[in-house]
């Protein structure tokens, strides 16, 4: 049978979990992607630790390009929190019996999730003037981004259903990142998650090429 398979409470009893690891398993699914963007961050601002230290700027007037220094932050920010998802997901199953869905649409996701995040990172930051803003916005903002796109988890609503909780916590890239697990955790294969997945792909492709803009005009 598939490894990761899951049906989530809504309306009907769940298959190949009882109810109480289903309920578990959505939760987890919200604080994941919560932290997970926020390590992203975190991570992307070690750029405004570079640039305060004087290393940053230095960096730029290489011969090396900032698209190439950038992504260096990208691949190393997408390493962490691929370890980071990995391993919830492997933790999650062997101590709790949380199956996710089948291995190639749960791939997919985290993939996508991983993508997104560490792109949001590289973009929030370059709005930073330093690490003490930093903070502010680390704290604030992405909390409340975090808190916007878990709002189906509190509420409890069907992803893709036509309600206007679903739709308002697609706002922010967190709800598309909840919406994806919920789809797994509802059953849903590859196909069910594919267009979920390509919007996430295509955010975070957007987020780091407007953030290598952004940084592009700051130490122009």
């Amino acid at each position: 049978g598939p490894l990761f398979e899951i049906q989530v409470p809504a309306g009907r009893e769940p298959q190949g979990n009882d109810e109480i690891t289903a309920i578990l398993a959505l939760i987890m699914a919200g604080m994941m992607v919560f932290y997970v963007f926020f390590t992203g961050a975190a991570s992307a601002q070690s750029l405004l630790l570079e640039e305060e230290a004087g290393t940053l700027p230095r960096l730029f007037t290489t011969p090396t390009s900032q698209a190439t220094i950038l992504g260096g932050k990208f691949i190393s920010t997408f390493l962490l929190l691929s370890v980071q998802v990995t391993a919830l997901i492997i933790i999650s199953s062997l101590i709790y019996g949380v199956n996710w869905g089948e291995p190639l649409p749960v791939a997919l996701v985290m993939f996508a999730l991983v993508v997104v995040a560490s792109g949001f990172g590289i973009l929030i930051t370059s709005f930073l003037r330093d690490t003490r803003q930093g903070g502010i916005v680390y704290g604030g903002v992405m909390t409340a981004m975090g808190m916007l796109g878990m709002i189906t988890v509190f509420t409890g609503a069907r992803p893709g259903a036509s309600t206007a909780i679903d739709t308002v916590s697609l706002l922010v890239p967190q709800g598309w990142a909840v919406r994806a697990w919920r789809l797994l955790l509802d059953g849903g294969g590859a196909g069910d998650v594919l267009l979920t997945v390509g919007v996430m792909l295509a955010a975070g492709i957007l987020f780091f090429a407007a953030g290598i803009l952004r940084f592009r005009k700051r130490y122009a």
